[in-house]
């Protein structure tokens, strides 16, 4: 005679068996209701349900194609605050961010808007987003949606959709950088394999410590730098537009990144302050390729 554990472990089993069957089914349905010809072949008066599952797949593929594609997607919000402004209607913006075919992060922009007072437009402004504040959300939107017009009097123009594509642009170029900042240090074998912005006691730190590390006199003393030099440190700033580099035997490296990813600028300098005019050209290019071209 089964047990209550027995009935208890079945149960459970048929439970996650029907769950299969349920996503299953409607895996079918979906590649069902998304074959091209179907809806003329089913246009007829008794076939109305089928036809309006149709046309909700068919919103449905659209829907997913274009946040898949396009990455900015326009929404209606309901702010339930009973004195918010315009009656609490928000137009919102989701950006997905996909890096290497993967979907990072979805960021958010809830924008409220105004009557212009010249022309029956709308002038938009940002309520609440979720943007990191290392990307330059505020340039944009005084580029692209401004308040008011060059001179005051004239009529306000905003361009939400370059707004949207601008901003999209920064937030995957930043998560970029990030990205090759740490396949850097995991290149350098440096620990952590995470880029991280420099807290400003470490600097307070290391101008009043009269510490010095064991490990880079024992290398000077011994004259013997080029065979134990290694990358010690790689760091970067919160928006990973510096990033600087540190070496076993005390010298160092400032790098500018531009948005895209190259590296603009680089100052090197040996552990005396003088600079290493070959390792700087060294240096410049693509940020993906700096710690092969430093060891080269």
């Amino acid at each position: 005679m089964a047990t209550i554990n027995d009935l208890d472990a079945a149960i459970t089993s048929l439970q996650s068996r029907l769950t299969t069957l349920h996503a299953h089914r409607s895996n079918l349905s979906a590649v069902l209701l998304s074959q091209p010809h179907l809806s003329t072949r089913l246009s007829t008066p008794s076939t109305s349900p089928a036809l309006a599952a149709i046309t909700s797949q068919s919103t449905h593929n659209l829907t997913t194609i274009h946040r898949a594609c396009a990455g900015v997607t326009a929404y209606k919000v309901q702010d339930p605050d009973p004195h918010a402004l315009n009656a609490g209607h928000i137009l919102g913006v989701s950006i997905d961010v996909a890096v290497r075919g993967t979907f990072v992060e979805t960021y958010h922009i809830l924008l409220n808007w105004r009557e212009a007072e010249h022309a029956q437009t709308k002038v938009l402004r940002i309520h609440k987003h979720t943007i990191p504040p290392c990307v330059a959300l505020q340039q944009l939107a005084n580029r692209w949606l401004p308040q008011a017009g060059k001179d005051g009097d004239e009529e306000v123009v905003q361009d939400l959709v370059r707004f949207g594509r601008g901003l999209r642009r920064e937030l995957v170029g930043w998560h970029l950088r990030v990205g090759a900042v740490e396949g850097l240090r995991r290149e350098a074998e440096v620990e952590g394999g995470k880029a991280r912005e420099v807290e400003v006691m470490e600097v307070l730190n290391a101008f009043t410590s009269d510490d010095e590390d064991d490990d880079d006199e024992g290398e000077s003393e011994d004259g013997d730098e080029d065979a134990t030099l290694r990358i010690k440190g790689i760091e970067a700033d919160a928006a990973v537009r510096q990033v600087t580099v540190t070496w076993s035997d005390g010298r160092t490296a400032v790098l500018s990144v531009s948005k895209d990813g190259r590296i603009e600028k680089a100052v090197c300098r040996l552990k005396d302050g003088t600079r290493d005019m070959g390792m700087s050209r060294k240096a410049m290019g693509p940020i993906g390729g700096l710690v092969r071209r430093l060891k080269a």
